[in-house]
């Protein structure tokens, strides 16, 4: 019988969670790189460090209701739609246009 401090190893927890966290970390990136933002534009946008946007899209930490809360809001998204993975092939589909846009403006910014 493992001991109740035995350790990470023997921690039947330890996968919980990942689900959601991978799902969530997939529908972040694809809202975040449809907009032809990068980590750090989103950081600026939400008011979160462009590191901790990257430990979000890897599934590598937990994250509070508030910060999720700002990523939506900085994403023009609602906090279940952040959170509906099932709308993650459809994502795309409806931020290319915006994409295209802001791409475009980009472009234009750097070449004047």
């Amino acid at each position: 019988m493992a001991s109740v401090d035995s350790g990470a190893a023997n921690d039947c927890n330890r996968d919980m969670g990942k689900g959601a966290r991978s799902r969530l970390a997939r529908k972040l990136r694809v809202l975040r790189v449809v907009r032809g933002w990068s980590q750090e534009d989103l950081g600026n946008a939400s008011g979160l460090h462009r590191t901790h946007i990257s430990l979000i899209e890897r599934s590598a930490c937990s994250i509070t209701l508030d910060n999720l809360e700002q990523l939506a809001d900085s994403l023009g998204v609602s906090l279940p739609e952040l959170l509906d993975a099932t709308e993650l092939a459809d994502a795309g589909k409806r931020m290319a246009p915006a994409s295209i846009k802001t791409r475009r403006k980009k472009r234009n910014r750097r070449s004047c």
